[in-house]
């Protein structure tokens, strides 16, 4: 079960940053991946109640949080950055030492920062970070069934290392993996209606539990399928989350040059026309 300790072990690569840009050619199947070198993306934490963690997760929700996301995840205003250095779009993934298959896959080579409430600094603190992403949804369900001997569907948890980048449409993607009971897709994110005494299981393998009921929302970006944000909710508040820091406006995805020239010259038009 070796391959399944690596799986789990990526978790906290969920925080890599990835597509910000249209893929290249050639893609596989019907769903198209995105992403290229000098993409970024950093992640910004909003809310992080300890009280109220402490009631979900117990008196070590800070080694729960902390081992998922990595150190510093439990600061409100700590952001964590990640580039893509290159992309391989036709990548095929070996598994068949681990007696399963070769599968078709996207691959992303990243650097990473850690957690941190200052400026980030001028080295990364991890480079080549690998993250491989499938072509087929149905792969992702065949591989934690078979890893867990068939007594699970797949989660967020145990399938971690395969969603740190999804391929768009999200929504059709998400859809047709075959989720373990309390999880469930909706449209562009995945849901986990946890309840109290129900068992979780960290990067490192260790199990926790959840000491009452909340709901877990992972969300992707609909356009460029990356992984933008994690949302803990009980009795109806948010109690901890981060997501996606956009940068300024001429940087956003969809905002590109030509767009606000186009804005640009009919607000000048209609300016012109208004005077006249």
């Amino acid at each position: 079960m070796k391959y399944t300790k690596s799986i789990l072990s990526l978790f906290v690569l969920l925080t890599i940053a990835l597509s910000l840009t249209p893929a290249a050619t050639p893609q596989v199947g019907t769903y198209t991946f995105h992403g290229a070198p000098g993409n970024e993306k950093v992640l910004v934490v909003r809310t992080a109640n300890d009280g109220s963690l402490e009631i979900v997760f117990g008196e070590n929700y800070t080694d729960v949080l902390e081992t998922s996301f990595g150190v510093g995840a439990l600061e409100v205003g700590a952001k964590r950055k990640s580039i893509v250095n290159s992309v391989n779009l036709s990548y095929s993934l070996d598994l068949t030492a681990y007696f399963l298959g070769i599968y078709d896959a996207a691959s992303y080579n990243t650097s990473n920062w850690l957690w941190t409430t200052g400026s980030f600094s001028e080295t990364p603190d991890s480079e080549g970070d690998m993250v491989y992403a499938l072509y087929d949804p149905n792969n992702i369900t065949q591989i934690v069934n078979f890893l867990t001997f068939g007594t699970s569907n797949v989660t967020i948890q145990n399938a971690a290392a395969y969603f740190a980048q999804l391929p768009t449409p999200v929504a059709n993607y998400l859809a047709e993996i075959v989720w373990a009971p309390k999880w469930q897709n909706v449209d562009n994110t995945v849901v986990h209606s946890a309840e109290q005494g129900d068992i979780g299981v960290l990067p490192t393998l260790e199990l926790f539990a959840y000491y009452h009921n909340c709901t877990e929302t992972w969300t992707w970006d609909t356009t460029y399928g990356a992984w933008i944000g994690y949302k803990v909710v009980a009795n109806d508040t948010t109690i901890y989350e981060f997501s996606i820091e956009l940068p300024t406006l001429p940087a956003i995805p969809g905002f590109e040059i030509p767009i606000l020239l186009g804005a640009t010259t009919i607000g000048i038009i209609y300016i012109m026309k208004k005077r006249k």
